[in-house]
């Protein structure tokens, strides 16, 4: 293998040191401007080091919020003077010459506090705009606030209502942002993960543009439900999915390990699927030895289920299925009838010992109270018989219940936008939901890491 020459060497290491100086310099200059800072620091520290570690930590939290802003400020003050003895650059959407407008100052509001930087900005004549590099270089916002706020931001309003997340951002990081603001980039950053959804499945379902498989699972177990949510103008069904990857097969489902990965559409049936299987393809579908989808008998989720997973085995959820029994019972016997209890009792058993198509032999020959409600019930569990061999279920060790997706009305959907006197419109509740869909399922960190800098806020 041939080797560097010599002089190469020197002249690299000859580079890489006076890097060093350089970088060396710098922070003898940051550490000289913040020195009366530090010091300031110091002697709050000796003043108040009898006190009680809670007040000590406030403190320190306060003041080196202080500290760290000075020092990022000094830091980016020697930035922007050296971009200033710099030519103008040229503007970054025409390419074209900019003038020089010196430097204006902007306020930017941080997770450590507030701080003043001095920005140089330049005019394009071409495309009538000011801008500042600095801005771009940041990833700042229109409004001064920086990416990680932002997330902060976003993460609190997808959590609470609006007004106690203000409450908690004061409280955690000592940021003051009103309730109108957190709403604002709340709302406005769900709504652009949504649309970026929207064109990902787009991209997958008319462009054959496949996203990367995150997972590889030998069972995917899929739930579909719906739950209703408030509106303005009134309660809407707001439709949820979840997708579960089982890293092992168990003997029974108790044991089973899965990680759940959620969906959730406020609009129409049709696009709720599509995005459920963009899901279920990231974590492994086209892999899957078994997928199984499950659902409370509706119709739409057994459409979406021979749409989009057609080989999959549909369960129709054990407890759905005795409250039909309770409605079948009680159509029979009549309504507060002594003998609906025990009758009920017989018929799950028997049901979940897969003899539905035994038990429907017998239940058409009786002679109900309530013929109509009867007819109705029988047709129910004439209609779901395929999806009922629960005891063929069990020895294979699938799941009988929907318990996931029912708790993900719950924990996705009902504890954020249910609460009382909450009333929602489209785009709002849209947004957080996204939002909250994107936290439930572990994907937080990942998405706005992934993001281009400043995130837009969605009108």
């Amino acid at each position: 293998m041939k080797q560097p020459r010599a002089d190469n060497r020197r002249a690299t290491e000859g580079t890489l040191e006076q890097n060093d100086n350089t970088i060396n310099g710098l922070a003898e200059q940051l550490i000289e401007a913040v020195a009366e800072d530090l010091k300031e620091v110091a002697r709050w520290l000796v003043q108040h080091r009898e006190g009680e570690l809670r007040t000590l930590e406030d403190g320190l939290r306060e003041k080196g919020h202080q500290l760290l802003c000075r020092l990022l400020e000094e830091t980016l003050v020697q930035e922007e003077a050296v971009r200033s003895q710099e030519g103008h650059p040229r503007c970054g959407q025409c390419g074209q010459e900019t003038s020089g407008l010196g430097q204006r100052p902007k306020r930017v509001h941080l997770v450590l506090g507030e701080v003043a930087l001095p920005r140089c900005c330049y005019y394009c004549a071409q495309c009538h705009t000011t801008w500042a590099p600095l801005d771009q270089q940041l990833g700042i916002d229109q409004s001064g606030r920086s990416p990680r706020l932002v997330e902060a931001i976003a993460l609190l309003g997808a959590e609470l209502p609006f007004s106690p997340a203000a409450e908690r951002l004061v409280q955690l990081c000592g940021v003051e942002v009103g309730p109108s603001q957190i709403e604002e980039v709340t709302e406005g950053i769900g709504q652009t993960l949504h649309q970026q959804e929207l064109d990902q499945m787009t991209r997958a379902f008319e462009g054959h543009q496949l996203p990367p498989v995150e997972n590889r699972y030998p069972w995917l177990v899929l739930a579909l439900d719906g739950v209703m949510a408030p509106y303005r103008d009134g309660y809407h069904e707001v439709r949820v999915a979840t997708i579960g990857g089982v890293s092992w097969v168990p003997q029974e489902w108790e044991e089973a390990s899965v990680a759940w990965r959620y969906v959730v559409h406020t609009g129409d049936v049709g696009t709720l699927g599509k995005l459920a299987w963009l899901e279920s393809y990231r974590q492994g579908l086209e892999e899957a030895e078994q997928v199984l989808v499950l659902g409370d008998g509706a119709s739409w989720i057994w459409n979406l289920a021979e749409e989009h997973w057609p080989g999959a085995v549909q369960i129709l959820d054990f407890y759905h299925a005795t409250e039909h029994l309770w409605a079948l019972g009680r159509s029979l016997w009549g309504e507060g009838s002594p003998q609906v209890g025990p009758w009920v009792e017989a018929a799950k058993k028997g049901l979940a010992e897969g003899k539905v198509e035994e038990l429907l032999s017998q239940w058409r020959v009786l002679q109900p109270q309530d013929t109509e409600g009867f007819t109705r019930e029988l047709t129910y569990f004439g209609n779901q018989r395929r999806r009922m061999k629960y005891d063929e279920y069990r020895a294979a060790g699938y799941p009988i219940g929907s318990g996931a997706v029912e708790s993900a009305n719950r924990h996705v959907v009902g504890v954020r936008v249910k609460q009382s006197g909450m009333r929602w419109l489209e785009p709002g509740i849209k947004g957080v939901l996204a939002l909250r869909a994107l936290l439930r399922s572990q994907r937080w960190s990942q998405w706005w890491d992934q993001q281009p800098l400043p995130i837009p806020l969605a009108a």
